[in-house]
């Protein structure tokens, strides 16, 4: 039986197109030359083989890259008639940062599901079904002020001593653990109790992330292909976290660079027909294998 043809890649940022340091460096691959003002970085792996990197600006991570290799694929494979979209957790000001330093795309995500910009343009019609539970994406408003049900929830959370991030977050919040178990077990359980049916959550990066039931990285997936007369099985996803699990379950094709989490590894022995890199763990050298293998596929349609 013949393979369906990919019309769309949905694709994870961080350990999937970005990548970094403290993860790859773990797996014989090193950074070095790093210039931050000029943005740029090589990268090279146990075989010798280096990449010349684009050197995102800093964040909590420490220094993100994207190679130039990884860039030029999508932009082929956008020229071989492949929407290409970017679905990520990460919040506003992280994501317009970061923008001009990755491939183009039809459609950007953020804030996992909540933050939606299509050809450049937030999309009107996803966050008008939003605004009932996370209030306008961009009002200048103060959380602790915001009326919304996602926001007197993250009320309840800090006034009940939780780590509460909220910084350049409009329809998503972030609460972090730090690896205390009891303080995981906690918020488990009022999530399980006093978290209202309009808000979901997931895990990012070992961090809690909620935001509207209506939002996700699933839904949003779901909507992008409802607009662009999308089938699941004409959809690739690249991912490698907790949070991309329901993206992936909307789409046919599974690529993983690297199986960041114990959930991940778990669903990828469950599903043999998913492909995880033959250099997985190894960044940028593993991405650029999973997007040549989708070019080929786009070549040979």
């Amino acid at each position: 039986m013949d393979k369906p043809v990919i019309r769309a890649i949905f694709s994870d940022l961080d350990g999937t197109l970005i990548h970094f340091p403290i993860w790859f460096e773990k797996h014989g691959v090193s950074m070095s030359d790093a210039d931050h003002e000029k943005h740029s970085a090589i990268v090279t792996n146990a075989q010798g083989e280096s990449r010349r990197c684009r050197l995102l600006p800093k964040t909590t991570m420490g220094d993100g890259v994207v190679s130039d290799r990884t860039v030029e694929l999508v932009a082929q494979l956008r020229k071989a008639g492949v929407l290409f979209f970017i679905v990520t957790g990460a919040r506003k000001s992280t994501v317009l940062e970061r923008l001009p330093f990755l491939p183009d795309a039809d459609a950007v995500v953020g804030e996992s599901g909540s933050r939606m910009y299509v050809e450049g343009k937030l999309d009107e019609e996803w966050q008008q079904r939003l605004l009932p539970v996370c209030g306008p994406i961009d009002r200048a408003m103060d959380p602790e002020s915001r009326p919304e049900p996602l926001w007197k929830f993250c009320s309840l959370l800090k006034a009940r001593g939780f780590n509460v991030d909220t910084r350049s977050y409009f329809g998503c919040f972030r609460v972090d653990t730090k690896g205390d178990l009891e303080a995981e077990k906690s918020l488990r359980a009022l999530i399980s109790t006093e978290m209202p049916a309009e808000i979901n959550w997931a895990m990012n990066l070992a961090k809690f992330d909620f935001f509207p039931a209506g939002s996700g990285k699933q839904n949003a997936v779901a909507y992008l292909q409802q607009r662009f007369g999308l089938k699941p099985e004409e959809c690739a996803c690249l991912f490698d976290d907790d949070n991309d699990l329901g993206m992936a379950a909307q789409c046919g094709v599974h690529l993983l660079p690297a199986l960041t989490s114990d959930s991940v590894r778990e669903a990828a022995k469950n599903n043999p027909s998913w492909q995880l890199a033959k250099c997985a763990d190894t960044g940028v050298f593993a991405i650029e294998e999973l997007l040549e293998s989708l070019l080929e596929r786009a070549k040979g349609a």
